[in-house]
């Protein structure tokens, strides 16, 4: 028998009835020239999974194996079986409540077959639940991992070469059962030559269920959690150099588990498992943790890192438990102190003396958020053509707006080239709903004349695309612009000025404002004459008319 592309592997326990669909979904893939294999390990179930796989095996003979076993306790069992077994040239790991949609393996295959990959990640959707999405805004034949989002997404269903996983020896760690496929995905990326993405095919459909049977995020066991997280530090120093990627992967680790584990959870453990998990984190931050990536942290993990290293327990566990409060909303949020154009969160010890905690611990400022709204889109007529009006406001979140100073940046998109226009103030007349009043500073207008807006030179024509410059207190912060709109807020219809054609029009998904620039229409030209050029134009054309024998010419 020859050897099918992919072998689907599925390890099943108690999937009813949602192991129906998931199988449904393999069978009717459309593979186009490649060949299927399902490969279903039943891990012991009692609810009659192990039946409906047996009843699709038999309605499926040659596509669908099954094989029964004790249950051993986890998912990894399950799979290094099936992996054990597979004869794919690549194998897809599909959780047993979930289900593919109609051309996720084609398309899969087809990118690892162009690209040489050794993985690739076709796009997740969620049922009910929420997924990673940011690795998913464009097809990536080649990924960076030292930039690459993938790094949010280290669960297993992707699509693997099966030669790369039996090269490198890589299989699930079967006595954990808390994050062994992050470790899995871990050591696979950083020993990967090539890791592609599909993002143009919905691919996984990731589903909740409704007993949330399949939902593991909440880590019964916070010390198992402490556990992995040091087993993937001690993965990411085999298989990585120091550079880059050794950081990409470092900083995922960090605050997607060992420090995000000082959850509310942490004050429930004994207080000998408090100390010795502090004690762990400890030696996986002495060991690994440098400045730099302390500087991409958020201000609650540089606290967390700062209370493991130096043995503050009591002060740990008084900021877990402000955050917890903070969180459902039974404390407002800690207040902004602005010093010397720095931002920082008031979070408990803040310039305590006892504690001795610094200050870049409760830095904020690269967190900062921008809050602004797009009021209205208007073309003004002048004299020699029209100029665009934008008006709305800018500010920075929980930052009192003083001294307000707003900036238009045009960037085109096709070489990233600027242009900056200033606003004039425009302050609201009443604060926006929930905003201090001293945020009606915040409103702004501005005027964009395309035949200057490039230092006095018309604007080049392209798609430009909007964003928006907020500055107070020394503080400044960037995003696109028009995404937030008032209520009844349409974009402008297309005008000119001098020779330029602009439309306004919002981006899709998104919805920020991006003005088309393209070379007016010569045919329409006579309208932005003076009235009194454009009458004697039409009499000299129709005299012309009338002596070619022609008829007149009248408004076009």
């Amino acid at each position: 028998m020859s050897e099918p592309t992919v072998t689907v592997v599925i390890g099943a326990y108690n999937a009813m009835p949602y192991l129906t669909r998931c199988l449904e979904s393999v069978v009717e893939q459309s593979p186009g020239a490649y060949t299927i294999e399902c490969l279903a390990v039943d891990d012991g179930s009692t609810d009659g999974t192990d039946k409906e796989l047996d009843r699709f095996a038999a309605g499926h003979p040659g596509l669908v194996r099954v094989v029964h076993q004790p249950n051993s306790g986890g998912p990894s069992g399950p799979r290094n079986v099936a992996l054990g077994l597979a004869r794919g040239r690549y194998v897809f790991f599909l959780d047993a409540d979930d289900h593919l949609g109609p051309h996720a393996l084609r398309r899969m295959i087809d990118m690892a077959e162009r690209n040489h990959s050794d993985v690739v990640l076709g796009k997740y959707v969620g049922v009910d639940c929420n997924v990673p999405t940011s690795m998913f805004e464009a097809d990536q034949d080649v990924v960076d991992l030292a930039t690459s989002r993938v790094w949010n997404a280290l669960a297993p269903h992707k699509l693997f070469r099966r030669s790369f996983l039996d090269e490198r020896g890589l299989r699930f760690d079967e006595d954990i059962r808390i994050g062994e496929d992050r470790l899995f995905v871990t050591k696979a990326y950083l020993q990967a030559s090539t890791i592609s993405v599909l993002a143009s095919e919905d691919c996984y459909y990731k589903v909740k269920r409704d007993d949330q049977g399949n939902i593991t995020s909440g880590f019964s066991d916070l010390m198992k959690r402490f556990e992995v997280g040091r087993r993937l530090m001690a993965a990411i120093a085999v298989h990585s150099e120091p550079g880059p990627v050794r950081d990409a992967a470092l900083l995922r680790t960090f605050r997607g588990g060992l420090l995000d584990s000082f959850s509310w959870r942490f004050p429930l453990l004994d207080e000998s498992d408090r100390r010795e998990a502090m004690d762990m984190v400890k030696e996986q931050l002495d060991a690994f943790y440098t400045p730099e990536l302390d500087a991409r942290m958020t201000a609650p993990h540089r606290l967390f890192a700062h209370c493991a290293r130096h043995g503050l327990h009591r002060e740990l566990l008084e900021i877990i438990e402000f955050l917890k409060e903070e969180r459902s909303r039974r404390r407002p949020a800690p207040a902004v102190i602005v010093d010397g154009g720095r931002a920082y969160a008031a979070y408990p010890y803040f310039r305590d003396g006892t504690a001795g905690i610094p200050d870049s611990c409760y830095d904020i400022t690269g967190e900062l958020r921008q809050d602004d709204r797009l009021d209205a889109v208007e073309w003004r007529r002048i004299r020699r053509g029209g100029v665009l009006r934008l008006r709305g406001y800018g500010r920075i979140e929980n930052v009192p707006t003083t001294e307000p100073a707003t900036e238009l940046v045009l960037r085109l998109r096709d070489d990233g080239r600027e242009v900056r226009l200033p606003t004039r103030p425009a302050p609201l007349p009443d604060a926006a709903p929930g905003h201090a009043l001293d945020d009606a500073l915040a409103g702004f207008t501005a005027e964009i004349d395309l035949t200057r807006a490039l230092d006095g030179a018309p604007l080049p024509k392209g798609v430009w695309d909007v964003y928006l410059n907020v500055r107070t207190q020394g503080l400044s912060t960037r995003r696109r612009f028009g995404a937030r709109k008032a209520d009844g807020a349409a974009a402008a219809t297309g005008g000119r000025s001098g020779g330029l054609q602009v439309k306004p029009y919002y981006t899709l998904g998104y919805g920020n404002l991006s003005l088309d620039v393209t070379a007016a229409s010569r045919g329409r030209r006579e309208k932005w004459l003076p009235k009194r050029l454009r009458r004697q134009m039409r009499r000299r054309l129709g005299g012309l008319g009338r002596r070619l024998g022609g008829r007149s010419l009248g408004r076009s």
